[in-house]
């Protein structure tokens, strides 16, 4: 039972509650961390990068809110949750415990234990609280990095902002400039295209009124020879009565009448004369600008071809210049290799010399240790062991291996010089025999040390001879060396003044190599100005072009402007024809008015006439006065409606001819009978019906004369006043006309003017048009207004017209209608009279 006891609480113990909710913990941060990134960097739509970020800011914002409750509560519950298990754990250890009898052994087995899993869950837990800061030190630099991450999308925002509002102005900014731009292009095309049509149509007028013009001067001379054959026949038919000349006189004072009211059409004709010959003026004037821009552009071309020949020539003369600094340049290199060659060379020779003194030296130190040692031949007599003779034999080999060494050195260093210089192999063929000697003094120097040691004389003197010739070898060898060093020192003079020379040679091709690079410099520099030149040659040529297509463009604009100008007076011309047409036909139609009028005037006077006369005769009629009878002639006048009440209407009875009042006089005057009223011999003498006639003839007679007078003078007043309007409105018509006429001419004049003053001219009026596009609406609308305002004057005038005809034709009407109504007059009269003739005729 002890034993199985910590089996079952370890696994208590040991389990951590805290470390499975802090790894959940962790793992929902992670996980967390992990959605934000993805978030992050989810692809944005480019579209809408404001969205994006707004929506960013959200998610960062929520997980964070998130993070922080899912953090507090699992720590709360953590926390619960393992003081709940802690607590349970203790009290069922305790339970254990106390049910349980354990031995000492046990217990301190289980002490034992549980001081382990004491250390362990200690362990654990230190394992736990660093996994816990640690993620809340990465939280925390979650928090701070997604606080400096919304505050620089904050900022990108803003500046996204911004830049999208500068963005915006300057795109509508853009569109109004675009737009603007645009509608200056199409008011500039379309002026350049009036223009043209302007011009096409002033050629084509100018050619159709010159045609017009011959086809008239041959008509004018054609009337002038008929004419002039109509004299002769008028001359010669000189018999002709009184009554016939004075037709033909009226007849040319008419057609002469004629001739001289037609000047509008002349001025319109010399007008159109006038502006012919100045369009005829401009268009030369542009010619000769376009012909001078072709001379300039002929000369400009013949520049350019100039200007490629010379750049031609200059290339040629440039290439050659970079062939010379091509040469200079390979034989400065080859002068600077024979220049390093010989320092080579040179630098071979001083070794070879301080090598060949050296060696002269140490034979020459040698030497005389050598003469030295042979002057002392005792030396070697006191020597009488083997090993001793040995030692001197190796002190006195020593020396002649270093020299053997030495030479053997030397014979490298000939050998390498050998392969440099060539001019050196006799000398080192001299040192190598030199030094082969020596070999050989070296190598008998073995049997020479083998002899000494006896004791014969003879051998003696035979190394002494042996050794006097080795010094007179060496002395030898000395002197071969010595020469070797004289030659080596001959070339390296010659060698020195090689060296002077190259470097003389190397300074004169620097020399030369500067030459040409500045000869070169100087050539690429009149090069690219010669292509500078060139392009602008070029350029001007292109320009002059463009001048060209400018002024061909704007002449065919001014063409087409004269065109249209032309069509708009041709048409003002109608108009003005028009016009003058309906101002003759209202004059005629005045004229005939006036005459009607004349003729209603002389019908009045010769009614006055016949109504005095009926006066007279009434008078002379006269009897007693008695009582009117006013019933019969209201009774008998029910369909005629007395005359004062036909006031307002226009007197139609006065249109009447004269011819038919007289013959209504003598129609309607009564017959000299004897049984008139004016016989004093009648039975009924002064009755009723006769007073009654006279009031009634008293009463006409004023009636009649207040109508006529009122007649006359209201329609001779509405005449008059008509007349007066119609010509004040002829006048006002005709002085618009002139004033547009004038103002057209001008505004051609200045139109002509400005379109062919040139490419400056051109470019002034696109500047104009663009300044002053306001004003020339104002104008246009102010031209509009006149136009309208002479249509209703046209309108008016036409409608006036019209009330003078409707006039004219009630008048005739009238005219027409007025026989019957003097008839009524005149059988009221005698209805009147009546009851007064009757008894007289009875």
């Amino acid at each position: 039972m002890s034993k199985n006891m910590p089996e079952q609480t370890q696994p208590n113990y040991i389990r951590g509650p805290r470390v499975s909710k802090g790894g959940n913990l962790a793992h929902f941060a992670h996980f967390r961390a992990r959605e934000f990134k993805m978030s992050k960097t989810m692809p944005k739509d480019p579209q809408s990068p404001e969205t994006n970020i707004d929506g960013n800011l959200r998610d960062s914002r929520r997980l964070i809110i998130n993070i922080q409750e899912a953090a507090g509560h699992s720590w709360s519950a953590m926390i619960d949750e393992d003081r709940l298990l802690q607590r349970l754990e203790t009290l069922e250890a305790q339970l254990t415990t106390y049910a349980k009898n354990y031995p000492e052994d046990s217990i301190r087995e289980e002490m034992r234990k549980l001081l382990e899993d004491k250390g362990q869950y200690e362990t654990t837990a230190k394992d736990s609280l660093r996994l816990i800061l640690q993620e809340k030190l990465e939280a925390i630099t979650k928090i701070s990095d997604l606080e400096r991450a919304l505050s620089t999308s904050e900022d990108e925002l803003t500046h996204v902002r911004n830049v999208c509002e500068t963005t915006q102005k300057e795109l509508t900014d853009l569109l109004e400039k675009q737009a603007q731009q645009a509608e200056t292009v199409r008011e500039l095309t379309e002026a350049i295209k009036i223009a043209e049509e302007k011009l096409k149509e002033a050629e084509e007028n100018f050619e159709q009124q010159k045609k017009e013009f011959e086809n008239k001067l041959e008509e004018k001379t054609n009337e002038e020879n008929k004419l002039l054959a109509r004299i002769e026949c008028l001359s010669a038919d000189g018999d002709f009565t009184k009554e016939q000349l004075s037709a033909m006189k009226a007849k040319y004072e008419n057609i002469k009448n004629i001739k001289n009211g037609d000047p509008i059409k002349d001025s319109s004709d010399a007008d159109s004369i006038v502006e012919n010959s100045e369009a005829k003026h401009v268009l030369e004037v542009t010619q000769s600008e376009i012909h001078s821009l072709k001379g300039r552009l002929q000369t400009a071309q013949e520049e350019l071809r100039q200007a490629e020949a010379n750049v031609s020539q200059l290339k040629h003369e440039a290439e050659l210049a970079e062939s010379a600094e091509a040469n200079c340049l390979t034989s400065r290199n080859r002068l600077v290799d024979d220049l390093s060659e010989t320092k080579a060379k040179r630098a071979a020779s001083t070794a070879l010399l301080e090598h060949l003194q050296e060696q002269v030296t140490i034979m020459e130190d040698r030497l005389r240790d050598y003469v030295v040692m042979t002057e002392t031949p005792k030396i070697y007599d006191d020597i009488n062991d083997d090993d001793d003779t040995h030692t001197l034999v190796r002190r006195k080999k020593d020396p002649c291996k270093e020299i053997e060494k030495d030479k053997y050195k030397v014979n490298e260093d000939d050998i390498v010089t050998e392969k440099d210089k060539s001019d050196s192999s006799e000398n080192l063929d001299t040192t190598i025999e030199g030094d082969t000697t020596l070999t050989i003094i070296t190598t008998n120097d073995s049997p020479t040390t083998k002899d000494i040691n006896g004791t014969s004389q003879d051998d003696q003197e035979e190394s002494e001879i042996l050794e006097t010739g080795r010094v007179t070898e060496l002395r030898n060898d000395i002197q071969r060396i010595k020469e070797i060093l004289s030659k080596t020192q001959e070339a390296a003079g010659a060698g020195e003044k090689e060296m002077n020379s190259l470097n003389e040679a190397l300074a004169q091709a620097s020399l030369q190599e500067i030459t040409a690079a500045h000869e070169a410099s100087n050539l690429r520099q009149q090069l690219a100005a010669s292509e500078a030149l060139m392009v602008e040659k070029a350029r001007m040529v292109g320009a002059v072009q463009v001048q060209v297509a400018r002024m061909e463009d704007s002449q065919k604009e001014v063409h087409q402007h004269i065109q249209s100008l032309t069509k708009r007076l041709e048409e003002e011309k109608l108009k003005a024809l028009a016009a003058t047409h309906e101002a003759t036909s209202v004059k005629d139609k005045l004229k005939k008015t006036e005459e009607l009028v004349n003729v209603s005037v002389q019908e009045a006077e010769g009614l006055k006439n016949r109504i005095e006369s009926l006066e007279e005769r009434l008078e002379m009629s006269g009897g007693a006065p008695t009582t009117p009878l006013i019933l019969p002639f209201s009774n008998n006048n029910n369909s005629s409606p007395p005359i004062p009440n036909s006031a307002p209407t226009p007197p139609t009875s006065l249109l009447v001819p004269q011819e038919t009042l007289v013959a209504d006089d003598q129609s309607d005057s009564p017959p000299s009978s004897p049984d008139s009223p004016e016989s004093p011999n009648s039975p009924n003498g002064p009755t009723q019906g006769l007073l009654a006639s006279r009031n009634l003839k008293a009463t006409d007679k004023d009636s009649i004369n207040q109508l006529t007078k009122d007649s006359e003078q209201s329609e001779v007043e509405n005449l008059r006043s008509s007349l007066k309007s119609l010509q004040s409105e002829l006048n006002i018509t005709k002085s618009e006309y002139l004033l547009l006429k004038e103002k057209g001419c001008s505004r051609n004049e200045e139109m002509v003017n400005r379109s062919f003053t040139g490419v400056d001219g051109v470019q002034e009026i696109i500047q104009r048009v663009s300044k002053g596009k306001s004003e020339k609406n104002e104008e246009l609308e102010s031209l509009e207004v006149e136009l309208l305002n002479l249509r209703r004057e046209r309108d008016q005038l036409r409608d006036k017209l019209s009330l003078v005809d409707e006039d004219y034709q009630i008048l005739a009407m009238q005219n027409k209608t007025t026989i019957p109504t003097w008839v009524m007059v005149v059988m009221v009269m005698a209805l009147a009279l009546a009851p007064e003739l009757l008894p007289s005729i009875l």
